[in-house]
């Protein structure tokens, strides 16, 4: 792979201003980068978790000036994995890699949304590669996380989804832009993994994202989700307030204190939460304690939900766009690789087996316990209890109760009040063989995320896209082909 300079091919006028990109040689392929395109003003001081009277992030200043986007800008500030904090609060940015810059007709645009919770966002590893190959125009680009960009208060003062509604200013960017970069902004394919799929989901349900996007993509999880949408949100404010020494109780109060605390402090205090709500809620997998709520709705100021997703579903009032939704089969394969004594848990169970029901399907005590050794017998083939042997049927168990549900439920959904528009559902039943680092090892499984690298490549630092083996490789391409061919021809 060759990187190389070429500022005079490179150079794109978009409505904000020029821009420089540079050229990427790979294999046969010629493609055209732009890294870190401004798409919003900083979200940062008094921009800081948007009120009414600041929706949507404020636009970007103009420039006449020719701006370098030639290298990669933080990721937004978040939780890696690690449990670390990282990335920057200035972090709306745009990234896009094209074929072709001036295509003889224009290419069809594929909107990475991202993955993993609405903390952390591991996109810094995903190269977009093998769908600019299909003549496919990639972009991503950054949006608030965790309390940043999910913080609410149910006021108008934070009324929570700034995440989100980057994410609809991005959407707008590139109706007004993508065709400087040979995309066709009246075929924009939105994608997303996990957290990534909820939010491409959900951008199907907001009036602020229609007609920004004319396709669908959701891999593993979606709106219904019962750890995508929450409950009580100021709740967790009061905690992060305490946490960061903030004395009022008054809401309005509490967010102007915030926007005058670092960044890194409020990461660093949400990471804590993150750690307490595990030890609180052994059965909890994702630490979503921030993530979308449905808004408060005030007179002449945009919200981005307002209702709860089913009740936008079963109205039929939402955005109608062909689909392709799944999962991966094993979905709660990846759990062995995040959380410390997984299987310690069977005991957990057989000792009370209501802790298997969902809280929806759940009553009083004598009929969840009904439900929990029904959903045992089923699983274990009509063994009453959890046993060691029976670990793959626990994790068939464990995929279907936070995912494979889900989504089977919004397939129905949708078939049933949006006729009109087709639904492909997927299950990925295949673990590819990757050369990955070991953090990265439950890319080798059916697990949640695990198709990724059927879609991407994988390049850690400066190395080489990691190499899989020959039907890890098959099984990509015809992925890939199925993904882009969605995206061109719905």
């Amino acid at each position: 792979m060759i990187k190389v300079p070429d500022e005079e091919n490179c150079v794109v006028q978009t409505k904000d201003g020029p821009v420089f990109g540079f050229i990427e040689k790979i294999d046969d392929g010629v493609y055209y980068k732009f890294k870190g395109i401004p798409y919003a003003k900083p979200p940062v001081g008094s921009l800081r978790f948007l009120s009414c009277f600041l929706q949507p992030p404020a636009p970007i200043q103009p420039w006449t000036e020719l701006k370098d986007c030639t290298k990669d800008v933080p990721l937004p500030l978040s939780i890696d994995l690690a449990q670390e904090v990282t990335g920057s609060e200035d972090c709306l940015y745009i990234e896009i890699s094209s074929p072709s810059i001036q295509p003889d007709k224009p290419l069809p645009v594929m909107f990475w949304i991202g993955c993993y919770c609405f903390a952390y966002l591991a996109d810094g590893i995903y190269d977009p590669t093998f769908i600019n190959s299909q003549d496919v125009v990639f972009v991503r680009c950054g949006y608030r996380l965790g309390p940043l960009g999910f913080l609410s208060v149910n006021d108008f003062t934070a009324p929570g989804n700034s995440g989100l509604k980057d994410i609809v200013m991005a959407l707008k960017w590139v109706q007004r832009n993508i065709s400087a970069f040979g995309g066709d902004p009246t075929n924009v394919t939105l994608f997303g993994n996990s957290a990534g799929g909820a939010m491409v989901h959900f951008m199907m349900l907001s009036p602020m994202a229609t007609g920004l996007f004319h396709k669908a993509i959701i891999q593993s999880a979606c709106a219904l989700n019962n750890w995508s949408l929450a409950k009580n949100p100021s709740q967790p404010v009061m905690e992060l307030a305490k946490l960061l020494g903030i004395k009022t109780t008054y809401k309005i109060e509490i967010v102007e204190e915030l926007k005058s605390v670092s960044a890194m402090a409020i990461m660093e205090a949400f990471a804590l939460m993150c750690r307490k709500s595990k030890e609180e809620d052994e059965n909890q997998i994702i630490d979503a304690v921030f993530k979308p709520c449905i808004e408060i709705e005030f007179e002449g100021q945009p919200a981005f939900l307002t209702r709860s997703a089913p009740s936008l579903l079963k109205s039929g009032n939402f955005y109608k766009v062909p689909l392709i939704i799944g999962s991966n089969n094993i979905e709660g394969a990846v759990l062995q690789y995040f959380k410390q004594d997984f299987y310690k848990d069977f005991q957990k169970y057989n000792d009370n087996v209501c802790l298997l029901v969902p809280k929806s399907l759940g009553g009083e005590e004598k009929i969840t316990k009904s439900i929990g050794q029904q959903l045992v017998k089923f699983y274990m083939g009509g063994e009453e209890q959890l046993r060691e042997d029976t670990k793959s049927q626990y994790l068939q168990l464990v995929s279907d109760y936070y995912f494979l549900y889900y989504v089977n439920r919004t397939v129905r959904l949708h078939t049933q009040f949006a006729p009109e528009c087709p639904v492909y559902y997927y299950i990925i039943n295949y673990a590819g063989e990757w050369t990955v680092p070991n953090e990265y090892d439950y890319f080798n499984s059916m697990g949640h995320s695990a198709e990724i690298p059927f879609i991407f490549g994988l390049k850690m630092a400066d190395s080489p896209i990691c190499k899989g083996s020959r039907d890890s490789v098959k099984t990509r391409s015809r992925v890939v082909k199925m993904w882009t061919n969605f995206a061109k021809y719905g």
